[in-house]
């Protein structure tokens, strides 16, 4: 036997839906998000070790100027 469902009840059920939809989204993006993140600063730590042997290889090689302070 098949039966109407009255458009009350289809409502509620789209819109219990649409809230567990909703509530699963929220807990898997911001772990997304996160990941994404953590790569971008790995990725940036490891390029921070090599800029730092750059500036010190610079600062070895402008060393000797002497800088003079005037009043």
């Amino acid at each position: 036997m098949i039966t109407d469902k009255s458009s009350f009840f289809q409502l509620t059920l789209s819109a219990i839906t649409f809230v567990l939809a909703l509530g699963a989204l929220a807990m898997i993006w911001p772990s997304i998000i996160a990941l994404f993140l953590s790569v971008i600063l790995l990725f940036q730590s490891c390029s921070a070790g090599q800029e730092q042997e750059i500036a010190g290889l610079l600062w070895t090689e402008i060393g000797h100027v002497p800088i003079v302070f005037t009043s």
